[in-house]
């Protein structure tokens, strides 16, 4: 039956805080509050599966070294119900950026042989949907929350992301297949759009014109917050992949990686898929908040100069941050994946408009300074006069 489907999904909130001065500081406040949280490390053996998997793949990707700095915590506490859910799957990944000092708490679970009215559903509003928790009904949105409130992290995020692997889709087994015959239903999976059978093909082709693929069994899409990764385990293709993989690993390195052989994970790691969107969605939160700045700053205007030099300075601490973050994600580093997912988030426009924020600012700052100079040489000036008048004055009187 074609509306079968195997997937997982994640869904994730960016918050920027300024709550923690350093990763150990994060990761104490996290084991005072969640004593049961699994700490992720690159380095060691990783004894539950989901993190081996991500080691796994942060190992065989990234040679050990990301384009950026994270703790990672698996808070295990958090346990709904599977069956009564209808899952197979489920876990809180909380995840602290200490460059840009952005944390990240997502949720990810995994459903086999669900229908494509759920997923557009859980596009809609899975983060609000309520699970049986050994502490009653709760949603992703109350556990965030409470989350939120206990690590004293802003209650709104700065970003939210929508991400949902499919690695079983009905009987088909080919990429190109899917792509010609359900189009407007990969469509319906990344705008959470129930009508999706009565859009125009000109708009649901747009909608997939980001898309990215290595291997012709995977192929990843995305629309602004949403990201759909096609993933085609067990099928032929990917069976005859993993056949070459183990001849071409055996005779060359005397094994296959174990990264070919990890399968499904919640953690949605496959291909670096996570790591790629979660790097994406942080340069897209930090570039939102400068932009979102400029209307405090602009507030500022007939402050004291003292305070204006003060949060120029921050500001632009703020934008050299940023653009220091995006140059620095070239192909070579971040891939071509995370490539398309910058395009496709619209991230090189901002980031012109981040770049002459930063040029006012710079002449903003400087007229500030020659400001500052006058009044102090005319105030220098006029203690000048005042002195020599009274000198002259005292001479009459002597």
């Amino acid at each position: 039956m074609i509306d079968l489907l195997d997937v997982n999904i994640s869904h994730t909130s960016f918050y920027l805080t300024n709550r923690f001065a350093s990763a150990d500081a994060f990761s104490n406040k996290v084991k005072q509050n969640f004593p049961h949280a699994l700490l992720y490390a690159l380095q060691g053996n990783m004894e539950h599966p989901y993190l081996k998997d991500m080691q796994t793949a942060e190992r065989f990707l990234h040679g050990g070294a990301q384009t950026y700095k994270v703790c990672r915590f698996l808070l295990t506490q958090f346990s709904p119900d599977l069956k009564r859910a209808g899952m197979k799957a489920f876990c809180v990944m909380l995840s602290y950026f200490q460059e840009t000092n952005i944390c990240a708490l997502s949720f990810h679970y995994s459903l086999f042989g669900t229908n494509s009215d759920h997923i557009i559903g859980l596009r809609q509003s899975g983060e609000y949907r309520k699970y049986s928790f050994p502490d009653g009904e709760l949603s992703c949105a109350d556990l965030a929350a409470e989350i939120c409130c206990k690590l004293g992290l802003p209650k709104k995020p700065n970003e939210r992301s929508f991400l949902c692997e499919i690695t079983k889709f009905g009987e088909y087994n080919s990429i190109e297949q899917i792509e010609k015959n359900e189009a407007q239903r990969l469509y319906a999976f990344l705008s959470g759009d129930e009508g999706y059978s009565f859009v125009p093909e000109s708009i649901f082709r747009e909608r997939l014109a980001f898309s990215w693929g290595s291997r012709n069994f995977i192929r990843i899409y995305a629309v602004r917050q949403a990201f759909l990764f096609l993933n085609l385990l067990g099928s032929p293709t990917h069976e005859a992949y993993l056949q070459r993989q183990d001849v071409f690993g055996t005779a060359t390195y005397g094994g296959c990686d174990s990264y070919f052989t990890m399968g499904s994970c919640p953690l949605t790691v496959n291909h670096g898929i996570l790591f790629s969107v979660e790097f994406v969605m942080m340069l897209k939160a930090l570039i939102n908040d400068v932009i979102s700045f400029q209307s405090e700053y602009s507030k500022k205007s007939r402050t004291p100069y003292y305070q204006r030099i003060r949060i120029t300075r921050d500001f632009r601490r703020k934008i050299i941050l940023v653009l220091e973050k995006v140059e620095s994600s070239e192909i070579s580093e971040i891939g071509e994946l995370s490539t398309i997912l910058l395009e496709s988030q619209h991230i090189s426009p901002i980031v012109d408009q981040v770049k002459y924020l930063l040029e006012l600012l710079e002449a903003d700052l400087n007229l500030i300074y020659s400001d500052r100079n006058n009044k102090l040489m005319t105030l220098l000036t006029i203690l000048g006069l005042l002195l020599a008048g009274s000198q002259v004055v005292l001479a009459l009187i002597g």
